[in-house]
């Protein structure tokens, strides 16, 4: 048997090589005249996540499958808020992220991580820098229609011709996990949130140790975009709007009601009477607008300078002004188009939660470290790397919570995090669970662990403005060498699903009618001779 025949086939069972479910094989090949294939960086967040909770062991098997086309591969390991800078500034070649949904809609996904908004440099959730005009234009008419179907298949069409471009690839959808402790209830798993806090009813003035992976980036609600962030902002700040608990429907929160003009530009917010910010200053219509107009406008005092601002453009670049109504209490959004269908799930999520006037004015960029909302826990301290502190709030306009104190800790390791909660070892409730540890917690009487269908993805990022990723064949060739059965085995324990397009199928837009690749090493291979390199 020739050598050229050999290398492909133990290359192959290297990969794990599942019959119908890839193909491959090797043949002599004129490669004269070609380039020879560049270096490739891999780049991927120390973090477990959600969509991805182990992103060494995915990236290895991405390695192991593009060095089958013969890429040399490096793997960049970072710390994850360095990380994130890295991706959101342009400055990687490949990288490793996912998205959970802020709101269930499928413009969540598609206008967030591929409209060319949100693909400004400093500050992409487009991290693939994927500029495509005619999604644009389909994005666009989705987000200000009220037409259902109509929203459906302008979706639809979005998700065929990324498919088509290939400018990232869908890896995975996960469930989404958290163990806790039984004595602490009830603790259920959020569609859109974290766990909700305030909801906990036992032990009575007991503490709650939350152990997650890793710190907060700050805790300014308006400035910050990850998912660590988010987990301590929701327990201390109120937006206009919330979730109803286990599940995606809105109710009022700190806005009692709302009306809407015939054409939806003009929305009107009656805020409620009474309540305080935790230093005692009055939630009130001056509040609110300031905590909107601060992301709006980059004249504004409290629009820092050195933000990124993020989800402002990505969530609510068609707010034109915020401003007081009629009554001090009367908060009026004034629209440049027509609000989408989902804007007031917009309005309940993290980035929308309303920070104290006089604390943003007394503190400024302090605030970062040290936030005042109005929500069910107060801010305590904050040890870099260790431990973030809250404290019940006795006047919280909902009630005041059953529990006395919450603390979230760190253990960067998740396998670490499963065990200490198992031991109860300064742990009550974890996520992003080690998936091989999940037999054993639900194997552990003094453990619960709850799960449901995440609206999330896992996905492989190509940064389309840098080469080899700037030409579509280029895309298309990686996407066609990936085996997502064997990174779901191998690196999701098979606790995950595949993934066709950026829309998880928990919701409704999804396209169920777009026929996945499976692995094939020559058509790869055949896509990048055509761009002109020398795939062997």
């Amino acid at each position: 048997m020739r050598l050229s025949i050999v290398l492909p086939l133990l290359l192959m069972l290297a990969l794990g090589g599942c019959g119908g479910d890839e193909k491959g094989g090797g043949s002599d090949v004129d490669v004269s005249g070609l380039k020879p294939l560049p270096k490739i960086t891999l780049s991927y967040g120390n973090n477990s996540r959600p969509y991805m909770p182990s992103p060494g062991d995915v990236a290895q098997q991405i390695k192991l499958m593009l060095q089958s086309l013969g890429f040399e591969v490096e793997l960049a390991k970072q710390e994850w808020a360095s990380y994130l800078n890295e991706v959101k500034n342009g400055k990687h070649q490949m990288a490793l992220l996912g998205w959970s949904a802020d709101y269930p809609d499928a413009d969540n996904f598609l206008y967030v991580l591929l409209d060319k908004d949100n693909a400004r440099v400093g500050s992409a959730n487009n991290i693939s820098f994927y500029r495509d005009e005619e999604v644009h234009g389909w994005l666009m008419q989705a987000r200000t229609s009220h037409d259902q179907e109509a929203r459906v298949e302008l979706y639809h069409k979005v998700q065929q011709k990324v498919f088509d471009d290939c400018p990232m690839v869908p890896l995975v959808y996960t469930q989404k996990l958290i163990a806790f402790r039984k004595g602490y209830g009830p603790l259920t798993v959020e569609p859109m949130t974290h766990p909700i806090l305030r909801l906990v009813t036992e032990p009575k003035d007991g503490t709650l140790t939350y152990l997650r992976g890793q710190d907060s980036v700050k805790l300014d609600p308006g400035d910050v975009s990850d998912g660590e962030s988010s987990k301590v902002i929701e327990q201390v700040f109120d937006q206009l709007t919330r979730f109803k608990p286990g599940t995606n429907d809105v109710e009022p929160s700190l806005a009692t009601s709302w009306t809407s003009s015939a054409d939806h530009k003009t929305w009107t917010f009656q805020i409620r009477e009474g309540v305080k910010f935790h230093d005692g200053s009055p939630v009130n219509g001056e509040a609110v607008v300031n905590a909107f107009e601060r992301q709006r406008d980059p004249q504004h005092p409290h629009h820092f300078d050195d933000g990124a601002w993020e989800f402002w453009q990505g969530l609510f670049g068609f707010v034109a002004k915020v401003r007081i109504g009629a009554q001090p209490m009367e908060v009026v959004f004034e629209l440049s188009q027509p609000a989408p269908p989902f804007f007031l799930a917009q309005l309940a999520q993290f980035s929308a939660s309303i920070p104290s006037k006089k604390a943003l004015d007394e503190l400024g960029k302090k605030f970062r470290v040290n936030p005042v909302g109005s929500g069910a826990f107060t801010f305590v301290s904050w040890e870099d790397d260790t431990a973030i502190t809250l404290a019940r709030n006795e006047d919280y306009w909902d009630g005041a919570p059953v529990l006395k104190q919450v603390i979230f800790r760190i253990a960067t390791n998740p396998t670490v995090r499963s065990q200490r909660l198992r031991d109860q070892q300064q742990a009550d409730i974890i996520d992003n669970i080690d998936l091989e540890t999940v037999d054993q917690l639900e194997a552990d009487e003094n453990v619960t662990v709850a799960r449901m269908p995440g609206v999330n993805v896992g996905y492989l990022s190509m940064n389309n403005l840098k080469p080899p990723f700037d030409d579509k064949r280029v895309r298309q060739a990686v996407a066609w060498s990936l085996n997502k059965a064997r990174i779901i085995k191998l690196a999701y324990r098979g606790l995950a699903k595949s993934a066709t397009t950026p829309v998880p199928p928990t919701l409704r837009a999804h396209h169920k009618g777009i026929q996945d690749r499976t692995r094939d090493v020559e058509k790869a291979k055949a896509l990048l001779r055509e761009a002109g390199y020398a795939a062997k």
